[in-house]
């Protein structure tokens, strides 16, 4: 093999792995600047693909590459400092993490220990994800993929060099190139079906790593003048920082995305790969220091963050000074958690005369063994009193069956054909027909207006996660917004409902859309107020929705457990009462519009209520109402909603008994309706 390996030492590398890690924690702890910080995990895939690749080469050119030898290093390399922190994590849980999230901290603990953790956190994505005290190991999941990318490539590359003894040599090279752009672009094209798979799952990540084994295969081309150097590692510098301080987390990710933080790391890689005449980087012994802590420092700052907030009073989590404490004490545990576990068992193979991998083996079937009994146990639900347990019922599972989602109310990854329009969408015969559309905000009133509603009265429901009811606006982060406005428009312009209540979450896309140019938020919603007045039908506009700045359950379950201040976090969000008045004055332009103020029905001077009985929140995250406090909320709304009802009609019965015919002929084919 032709290709000159040498394996010493590159602080260039570990100043990349400062950048990379510093990155993530600044995205995590929100600073300011780091709005694209999650890229420095893949400018870490990057990192690994290089390395990787420069050890195993290195050893099949010398005859001396062990798979044994190999895993065993990758073991003493990750595994104990991880082990370490899923004790010290669910040692602080048992006394922070309520059970529901402490059994999820066990789910995902053992396919942590079972490097599967990606695969854990990928099944459990949804709509209405928060960062709750259960995924404090959330961070992990890259970990799984790295591990997952260590089991499969070593044997790749073994049976590639049987295929190119030069892995450098134009053909291998030229292939290897072909199947990076080929899984990058695989990965591009899966973000709109599956965007939760294409982030998380090691298959579609593993073009990233690629790229570091391509920066390794261009050893002999890298630049060996200072000029040239510098150049290269500039652009490569440029184009790490961009995504960085550009990108946001609605930033359409990975895929091409993720290529220009990727290409910069390998960029950065290239201008220092020759060993002569290296040229020594600005800051380098401080940004090697901080690299070699990298992992450490990965491993502790999330958990840190979560716990550290869930601990700590709102009003000092959420300053300056609470987030200043959380990163000190995030580098403090991962020095110590460097100096005393990662580094002395990267040192040695045996201890006390015991294998080290041994040792490794036993204390993961110990943790596996725990994890399963906490998990079996229900997250040790006993810890706490039953009233605080009832407190924290509900989430996304539990609400699903009131707010019909998967059939009337679909998640952002599910097309329009998994729309049930036969049992959503079919006008009752015998009755007036209204039609509840929007998004989230409008699925969760629709329990509580079908228990309001008279028997006379037929509720249908077209609803999409994540999806504003604008029927002049294409949406991208939902698959089925599009298709649902476009059916939306449709059912309209036939006059098939005798009303339309619409809602959403108005505060938010006031601040999306309200900035923007023409034609902006007033346009976009006057839009589809307009489509129902050209077809005469009545519209209830239904104004925003009480939100909190924290977890409304969380908050409340903490309070009554620690009796620690809680701030302003059981005060509802000011801007939603901002947008409340930017609605009522849209509203007033259409006459066919009677505009409802939820806030004005259930808050006095801008004081709400947090709790439908002394066990039951309003709320079960941030916005989102439970059962009972949809119930509730309707409750307060009757003298609009009665003086709503009053105003109805009923349909042509011609025309609703033809539109009846032809619902049941297709009764789940919404699709073709949009065509």
């Amino acid at each position: 093999m032709s290709v000159a390996v040498r394996l010493e030492y590159r602080p260039d590398i570990d100043c990349l792995r400062a950048f990379a890690v510093i990155s993530v924690i600044g995205f995590h702890y929100e600073l300011p600047g780091f709005g694209g910080g999650f890229v420095g995990v893949d400018v870490f895939f990057v990192i690994s693909g290089y390395v990787i690749s420069r050890l195993i080469w290195a050893g099949l050119a010398a005859d001396s590459f062990s798979f044994l030898t190999f895993y065993e290093r990758r073991a003493r390399r990750l595994l104990p400092a991880l082990y370490l922190l899923i004790l010290v994590t669910g040692i602080a849980g048992y006394v922070l993490v309520p059970p529901s999230d402490y059994r999820m901290f066990f789910g995902s603990a053992i396919s942590t220990l079972l490097f599967s953790s990606n695969i854990f956190f990928w099944m459990e994505t949804g709509y209405f994800d928060l960062p709750t005290m259960g995924k404090v190991l959330n961070h992990t999941w890259s970990l799984s993929v790295e591990e997952q990318f260590y089991f499969l490539f070593p044997v790749i590359t073994w049976l590639w060099s049987k295929l190119f003894r030069d892995p450098a040599s134009k053909s291998s090279l030229a292939l290897v190139i072909a199947g990076t752009m080929a899984l990058c672009i695989v990965d591009e094209l899966l973000i709109k079906n599956s965007a939760s798979a294409a982030f998380y799952l090691a298959p579609l990540r593993a073009w990233e790593f690629l790229i570091g084994s391509i920066a390794f295969f261009l050893l002999r081309w890298s630049p060996v003048g200072f000029s040239a150097r510098c150049a290269y590692g500039l652009m490569g510098l440029a184009l790490m920082l961009i995504p960085v301080v550009m990108f946001r987390p609605e930033t359409r990710f990975p895929g091409l995305h993720a290529l220009i933080p990727c290409l910069g790391a390998a960029l950065f890689i290239i201008a220092f790969n020759q060993d002569d005449g290296r040229p020594r980087l600005p800051f380098e012994d401080a940004g090697a220091f901080v690299g070699r802590l990298s992992y450490a420092l990965y491993l502790w700052h999330w958990p840190v963050f979560v716990l550290g907030r869930a601990a700590l009073p709102l009003d000092v989590a959420s300053s300056n000074a609470g987030t200043m404490t959380l990163l000190v004490c995030s580098a403090l545990l991962a020095y110590l958690s460097h100096i005393a576990v990662e580094r002395p068992i990267r040192a040695c193979t045996a201890w006390n005369g015991l294998r080290v991998s041994g040792l490794i083996a036993g204390t993961a079937a110990v943790l596996m063994a725990v994890g399963i009994h906490g998990f079996s146990r229900e997250g040790y639900a006993g810890r706490f009193p039953a009233s605080q347990e009832r407190m924290l019922r509900y989430n996304a599972q539990a609400v699903a069956p009131f707010y019909r989602t998967h059939s009337c109310f679909l998640q952002p990854d599910e097309p329009l054909s998994h729309y049930d329009s036969g049992a959503c969408l079919t006008p009752a015969a015998d009755r007036r027909n209204i039609l509840l559309a929007g998004d989230s905000i409008a699925a969760h009133y629709g329990w509580g207006l079908r228990d309001y509603l008279p028997a006379a009265y037929h509720l249908m429901q077209l609803t999409s996660a994540a999806c504003a009811p604008f029927v002049e606006l294409q949406q991208e982060f939902s698959r089925s917004c599009n298709d649902a406005n476009r059916l939306l428009r449709e059912e309209i312009r036939a006059r098939r409902p005798a009303a339309v209540i619409v809602s959403g979450n108005w505060r938010v896309y006031v601040e999306v859309y309200g900035r923007a140019a023409a034609p902006g938020f007033d346009s976009y919603l006057g839009a589809l107020l307009k489509e129902a007045e050209d077809a005469g039908i009545p519209v209830l506009l239904l104004g925003p929705s009480l939100e909190f700045p924290a977890p409304l359950a969380q908050t409340l379950f903490n309070y009554e457990r620690t009796h620690l201040p809680v701030a302003n976090s059981l005060k509802p969000v000011e801007a939603s009462f901002k947008a409340d008045e930017r609605l009522r004055t849209i509203a007033r332009s259409h006459p066919g519009v009677q505009y409802v103020s939820v806030l004005d029905a259930i808050c006095s001077m801008r004081a709400c209520p947090t709790r439908v009985d002394p066990e039951t929140p309003i709320t079960w995250d941030i916005i989102h109402l439970t059962p009972e406090g949809s119930k509730f909320v309707v409750s307060k709304l009757k003298p609009q909603l009665d003086a709503f009802l009053s105003r109805l009609a009923p349909p042509p019965e011609a025309k609703l008994k033809e539109f009846v015919a032809g619902r049941s002929a297709t009764p789940r084919d919404a699709s073709s309706q949009v065509q």
